[in-house]
């Protein structure tokens, strides 16, 4: 075995020494990268959670293609497992599909002025004698002499005579009332008769003369109260007028109010039934 000298020795233990340091600061090296890479990457990690999903994927694969080993980079080879993790993850579109679009549309239209209102003259204000006329119920032209339903004791026509000097033809319609009720006149018109005394026959009476459906026609009232006349000849009155009370002055066996109507002032007719036509049922 050949002798090692000291200048041997020295050499070998110089090898030894540098070997080690070599493989300390390799091994230090290495510890450094690892360091500095782990926070950069939890770093760029927190960076992508406060991005939207888009943009993170976005990134993600701008990562990927940076890291995707080639065939000059022989220290690539870590970066290829990050790569097929960026290609796995789902990428959202913003872009909407050219199917999912739906066309909206709105109904054409034109705005016209409103149409102004034509003025409408104002009807002229009733007189007092129109307003009285359309207070009159249907038919109301004429009138009963009385409001309601009165008890008659005698009808138009033949009958015995109820008392001496009185007809056996009864000309008109004994109404019975009660003694001192008003009586009226059952049309417009114009007073042509009276008697303001009682002088045998009607007593004290009123006749007024009317124009109803275009002819003369004349009513009588017979047998007032005396002192209670109301008009006079001459006078025009309305339907309604008061003309005198119910009595029993002239040829009467009791207070009642004769009443007749004459055709053309002249020809008596059924009082009842010409009321009933034109004034309805009493």
């Amino acid at each position: 075995m050949p002798m090692q000298t000291p200048e041997l020795n020295r050499s070998v233990n110089r090898s030894v020494r540098q070997a080690a340091a070599g493989g300390v600061a390799m091994a230090f090296a290495t510890l450094l990268t690892v360091t500095i890479a782990i926070p950069a990457q939890g770093a760029q990690l927190n960076t992508y959670a406060s991005l939207p999903d888009v943009a993170v994927a976005a990134s993600v694969r701008a990562a990927a293609d940076d890291q995707a080993p080639s065939a000059s980079d022989p220290a690539a080879g870590y970066s290829s497992a990050a790569a097929a993790t960026a290609g796995a993850l789902p990428l959202q579109s913003l872009l909407p599909s050219a199917a999912g679009t739906t066309a909206v549309e709105r109904d054409g239209f034109t705005v016209t002025d409103a149409p102004k209102p034509v003025p409408v003259p104002a009807a002229p204000a009733a007189s007092a004698p129109a307003a009285a006329a359309a207070a009159v119920p249907a038919g109301g032209a004429v009138r009963w002499p009385f409001p309601g339903s009165v008890r008659l004791s005698s009808a138009y026509g033949p009958r015995e005579a109820p008392c001496v000097g009185c007809s056996t033809f009864h000309k008109g319609l004994d109404m019975l009332p009660g003694e001192g009720a008003p009586a009226h006149a059952v049309a417009d018109g114009v007073v042509r008769e009276v008697s303001a005394t009682d002088n045998g026959g009607f007593g004290v009476y009123a006749i007024v003369d009317h124009t109803i459906d275009g002819q003369l026609v004349s009513s009588v009232y017979a047998h007032f109260q005396s002192g209670s006349l109301q008009v006079s000849a001459g006078q025009s009155v309305g339907v309604g007028t008061h003309l005198g009370n119910v009595g029993s002055t002239g040829q009467s066996t009791g207070p009642h109010l004769h009443f007749e109507i004459l055709i053309d002032g002249v020809t008596p007719t059924d009082p009842y039934a010409w009321m009933t036509q034109r004034a309805g049922p009493m």
